[in-house]
C-alpha cells in the first residue's frame, strides 16, 4: 500500500470518528435549518397568485371533512380529504390584474390558518375573518363598495354562532343584532342561560 492510499483510508477514518462524534441534538438543528419550503408565483385568470408550499411531509392524518390546498405542476388545487400534491405552507397572497392586493392570509400544512383579508379591484377592504385549521371560525366583518361596515360577529366552522349585527343600506343607525347558535337562530325567550352567558361576553366585544 503506498503512501496515497494511506493517506486517504486516514482521512476517511477521521471523517467517521467525526461524524460519530456529532451531537444527535446538533445534527437535528442541521436538519430544521435544511430549507424545506418554496416560493411560487402563478398567473391566474383573475390576477396573480404568490404562495409557499413545503417540501416536507405532513406526519399528521388528514382530516376526511376538511379541504387542503397543495401545489403540482404549476397549479394550486383544492382536495377534500387529503393533498395532491405539495401543502401549501406559509403567506398566501392573490393579486388583481393591476397587482392590487385581492387576498392576503396564510397556511399551514394545507389549511388556512389565521386572518384572512379581502380587498376589491379598487383596492377597498371587502372581508376580514379568521380560520382555525381549514374551517373559518372567529371573529369577522364584511364591509360595502365604499368600505362601510355591513355585518360583524362571530363564524364557527364557517356558520354564524353568537351575535351577529347587520347594518341596513350601509346606515349604522339601523343596524340589527340577533344570536346565533351554530347557524341556527336562537329565538328571544330561550331558556339556555349559559349559552346567553356565551353570547353576552362576546357581544361585549362587538
Amino acid at each position: 500500500m503506498n503512501q496515497q492510499q494511506q493517506t486517504v483510508i486516514h482521512l476517511f477514518a477521521l471523517l467517521g470518528a467525526l461524524l460519530a462524534a456529532f451531537p444527535l441534538q446538533a445534527q437535528r438543528a442541521l436538519e430544521a435549518g435544511i430549507p424545506y419550503g418554496t416560493r411560487l408565483v402563478l398567473r391566474t385568470d383573475s390576477g396573480f397568485t404568490e404562495a409557499s408550499f413545503t417540501r416536507k411531509g405532513y406526519l399528521g392524518a388528514s382530516d376526511p371533512e376538511r379541504v387542503y390546498h397543495s401545489y403540482h405542476r404549476d397549479s394550486i388545487y383544492r382536495t377534500q380529504g387529503g393533498y395532491h400534491g405539495r401543502p401549501l405552507h406559509g403567506r398566501y397572497v392573490e393579486r388583481h390584474p393591476n397587482r392590487g392586493l385581492r387576498v392576503l392570509g396564510r397556511y399551514r400544512y394545507g389549511l388556512r390558518e389565521g386572518k384572512w383579508r379581502h380587498w376589491d379591484e379598487s383596492g377597498t377592504l371587502r372581508k376580514v375573518s379568521h380560520w382555525r385549521s381549514g374551517q373559518e371560525t372567529g371573529r369577522f366583518a364584511v364591509y360595502g363598495p365604499g368600505g362601510t361596515e355591513q355585518q360583524r360577529g362571530y363564524l364557527r366552522d364557517g356558520k354564524f354562532d353568537g351575535p351577529v349585527i347587520t347594518h341596513h343600506s350601509g346606515d349604522s343607525a339601523r343596524a340589527e343584532k340577533r344570536r346565533y347558535h351554530r347557524g341556527d337562530e336562537v329565538v328571544e325567550g330561550s331558556k339556555d342561560w349559559l349559552l346567553k352567558a356565551r353570547d353576552w361576553v362576546r357581544g361585549v366585544f362587538l
